[in-house]
């Protein structure tokens, strides 16, 4: 059976899970190896969900079924221990009056998933709203954490160990996206105000609104696949990963007729109509969501040349950064823009120069500028 094919099987019992039926059996023509299996599964992000039905499991091959329980019960060791060191860090943050929101997977873990478990992901993204870095700093390392090499200039990640040994990682976003420009597209249209609670996770905890994270999602889902991110050692540009699907179907499942048009008036404004469209077609595709026909011939008809859609289709590198720095909202924050592209992490460098690992880093940072002229001049030629 191909990848795709196996990926179809997947999708079809995630779809049988979420309805509360049978799962499909098995299917015949896939090969007796399940590394692969088991690999694409991790990939996906859906095992503890797989390991909720245990039904299913009794008939799969013995190997790939320890397999996927192995991967569950990692999921849900991750999951407590990520919670102890998490939940800390917002109720200081809230006792030092600082605004904080939780966006993207950990929201949806801890709204629209009954196990916050079963929303498998590597870390928690914060949004901090008017607060110095100082302050926020300050309240990170009284929470036992330590900032990571990978320091943006819109956006911090800030690591913490835990008991069991997992490193439980924060992204702190001094605005909504690492990138300034679609920081401004998107807060133009989003409500920050518009949060819903998040008290499984921490009484004081506040997870942005469906809506907007419905739309931050497809966003994410979208540069995904753009711009690439990083599993291991491999980089990869696939964006189909189930997770999100089931991200889309249980947000889409719990909106009311006026968030949907919401959605469809948001999405418009921002310019994410195509990737809201893209992200719903998807889960549409792979677990039969249901999304109103009306709504999705307005997403579908709504404008693609302004906002993010413009950006995210723009081939330039240059032509992104110029908009960046006309983004930043101070002197500072377009400096560290400007700071960020010409001595980036040690991360970036990494997953950019692959072959050079040994390399020292001003070594590679000549190396970035140089290629970076290059393509300049041969563009300008």
């Amino acid at each position: 059976m191909t990848i795709a094919g196996f990926d179809q099987y997947l999708a079809s019992a995630v779809a049988s899970i979420l309805r509360d039926e049978p799962v499909p059996e098995w299917p015949v023509d896939l090969p007796g190896d399940t590394e692969p299996a088991a690999q694409r599964i991790a990939f996906h992000g859906i095992a503890l969900l797989l390991a909720q039905a245990p039904a299913a499991l009794d008939r799969w091959p013995p190997a790939l079924t320890h397999a996927v329980r192995e991967q569950a019960g990692i999921q849900s060791f991750w999951e407590r221990c990520h919670r102890t060191a998490i939940a800390p860090l917002l109720e200081a943050l809230a006792a030092a009056g600082i605004d904080t929101i939780v966006t993207k997977g950990t929201a949806l873990a801890y709204s629209v998933y009954h196990d916050p478990a079963l929303r498998r992901r590597g870390d928690t993204d914060i949004l901090i709203r008017n607060a110095s870095r100082t302050r926020v700093r300050k309240a990170l390392r009284a929470c036992g954490f330590w900032e990571t090499s990978d320091k943006r200039a819109l956006q911090e990640s800030w690591q913490s160990s835990t008991e069991i040994g997992f490193a439980a990682a924060v992204d702190v976003h001094w605005r909504i996206n690492a990138s300034a420009a679609v920081s401004r597209m998107l807060e133009t249209g989003l409500r920050f105000d518009e949060t819903t609670t998040l008290e499984r996770l921490s009484p004081h905890a506040r997870g942005v609104g469906p809506v907007d994270n419905l739309i931050l999602t497809a966003v994410n889902r979208s540069s995904h696949g753009k711009f690439g991110y990083n599993v291991g050692n491999e980089r990869l540009f696939d964006n189909d990963r189930l997770i999100w699907a089931v991200d889309a179907h249980l947000l889409a499942g719990g909106f009311t007729p006026d968030e949907w048009q919401v959605l469809a008036e948001r999405a418009a404004h921002t310019g994410t109509a195509a990737m809201v469209s893209a992200s719903l077609a998807f889960a549409q595709t792979a677990l039969g969501t249901k999304v109103p026909a009306a709504i999705a011939a307005s997403l579908a008809n709504a404008p693609q040349d302004r906002g993010l859609a413009v950006y995210h289709g723009a081939s330039s590198h240059l032509w992104r950064l110029r908009r960046d720095v006309a983004a930043g909202r101070t002197l500072g924050e377009k400096t560290r823009v400007l700071r960020y592209v010409a001595f980036p992490s040690d991360e970036f460098l990494r997953t950019r120069f692959p072959d050079a690992s040994g390399w020292p880093r001003p070594a590679l940072y000549l190396r970035r500028w140089v290629e970076g002229a290059g393509k300049l001049l041969i563009r300008r030629t």
